[in-house]
């Protein structure tokens, strides 16, 4: 019983030192965030940000810009304007700058030229992202689109571009599967872990039931890593555009790809 309570002591010290800690890295931090809004400017990035650390900021915008070019190169990207990037230090502002009022998300894509975050912390968040690879997975959905939309302009007649806007909406939102467009960012961001691809697959999602899914979130890396190893990365770009046109681009069912994804995920995970 001595031993017991001995052991008792023990875990409750250490977790009001825990808390303690906790507490003063808390109010450090709190000095030492930007209070009001304050700006980076990179070759192709343009930073906006308050609630954090410089250095935080500082930090995404060297991610970014290192992952620029490889990006672009690796999907064929034809030609990109400046991004500007807002980084929100609380949900409820993130919210009300990107308009999705019940939103629980750390990071959107607002065209293929603006992104928002909301950045997370330990003392904002139970599981913080690394906010670095959120950055670089939004700026792929930028890049995804960019590459969508130019090449639907390419197509479109000049009686047409009065409506383009709402047009190129419509068959993106009805044809685009989310499995790849989340994968995909997923994929160039480096975001994988390989307990939650074992947890996501744990009922063998097919790719239509990832599209309404998500655990998505949790192997979507796994397609376009599956895609690449297979097929080559050059395909990536013609997969895109083609809005994921299996036969056309890879020469397979979309049932053929699945059976060999699943496959793939059984000798790798």
């Amino acid at each position: 019983m001595k031993k017991i309570k001995k052991t008792a002591k023990i875990i409750l010290l250490l977790i009001v030192v825990a808390g303690v800690l906790f507490s003063m890295n808390f109010f450090i931090r709190e000095l030492r965030v930007v209070r009001n809004n304050k700006q980076i400017s990179t070759k192709h990035f343009f930073i906006t940000y308050k609630g954090i650390l410089n250095s935080e900021a500082a930090d995404m915008a060297k991610s970014l810009e290192t992952n620029y070019t490889s990006i672009r190169t690796d999907l064929h990207d034809p030609g990109h304007g400046k991004i500007a990037v807002y980084v929100h230090p609380a949900q409820s502002d993130f919210n009300k700058a990107t308009g999705l009022i019940h939103s629980k998300a750390n990071g959107t894509s607002r065209g293929p030229l603006v992104i928002h975050l909301m950045y997370q912390t330990w003392y904002n968040s139970f599981l913080p992202a690394d906010m670095n690879k959120v950055a670089v997975h939004e700026f792929t959905h930028c890049v995804q689109l960019s590459i969508l939309i130019q090449d639907a302009l390419s197509k479109t007649g000049k009686d047409s571009l009065n409506n383009f806007d709402k047009k190129f909406e419509r068959n993106f939102s009805a044809n685009y599967p989310r499995w790849f467009w989340e994968g995909l960012s997923d994929y160039e961001a480096n975001m994988v872990n390989k307990i939650s691809v074992k947890y996501g697959m744990r009922n063998e999602p097919t790719l239509a039931e990832l599209n309404h899914s998500n655990q998505v979130y949790n192997v979507g890396y796994t397609i376009p890593e599956y895609l690449v190893s297979k097929y080559g990365k050059d395909k990536l770009p013609e997969f895109i555009r083609s809005y994921c046109n299996f036969e056309q681009v890879l020469g397979v069912s979309e049932k053929e790809f699945e059976t060999g994804w699943h496959q793939f995920l059984d000798e790798n995970y």
